[in-house]
């Protein structure tokens, strides 16, 4: 027989069920635990999943707040596969924490005393109207996905690359490997490029 939900449990499923999961259901996202999808059959996706920490227990809660920004592509080229409408946040090309969303440091917020829930809730509730949503609703198709890459070469890897070559941004990708190939002092990153560059100028995509 389960143990009946701790003050802290209970303040955490309510935060998650009433604050932050309408606002992402009236989006049309769907909900599986704590994470919130949303996949569009043109072949991208946009995910919430609030992460608890590890280090936390019944009556002392931590969670933070992490966004992905899914293409199949980048996936198929990662991980051989696609997940598609099925995809985690940890499946996804582009990922923030809610810190990296508010220029900040690496924000967790803590549900340790019931006083402390309404200070909580407060706080989710600004980060959700003030980033969460604004970043999340910018992004409407491919291109938006497409483009945050070529604006914020981030993340900074040789899959992000090739990922913007096979969805046809062939010269922005192009531009961003001669970059990192004048800027890499590493030698295994180097090589890591030189190969990706040796497959982009073969076109071994078609």
């Amino acid at each position: 027989m389960s143990k009946p939900k701790t003050e802290s449990q209970l303040q955490f499923d309510k935060l998650v069920s009433e604050v932050i999961w309408p606002e992402f259901k009236q989006r049309g996202y769907h909900r599986a635990g704590n994470n919130f999808r949303y996949y569009d059959a043109a072949g991208w996706g946009k995910i919430l999943n609030i992460q608890k920490s590890v280090f936390g227990d019944r009556n002392s809660i931590s969670f933070t707040l992490n966004t992905g920004l899914y293409l199949p592509e980048a996936e198929r080229l990662w991980m051989g596969r696609t997940s598609d409408e099925r995809f985690l946040e940890p499946g996804c090309l582009i990922r923030k924490r809610i810190g990296r969303l508010k220029s900040s440091h690496n924000q967790w917020y803590e549900l340790l005393e019931p006083s402390e829930f309404d200070q909580v809730l407060h706080s989710v509730e600004q980060d959700m109207s003030s980033y969460v949503l604004p970043y999340m609703d910018r992004v409407t198709g491919i291109d938006d996905i497409l483009e945050q890459l070529i604006l914020e070469k981030e993340p900074s890897s040789a899959l992000a690359i090739e990922t913007l070559f096979v969805y046809g941004r062939r010269q922005e990708a192009q531009t961003w490997m001669e970059h990192e190939l004048a800027n890499t002092i590493y030698r295994a990153r180097r090589q890591e490029l030189l190969e990706l560059q040796n497959k982009l100028n073969n076109d071994l995509y078609n």
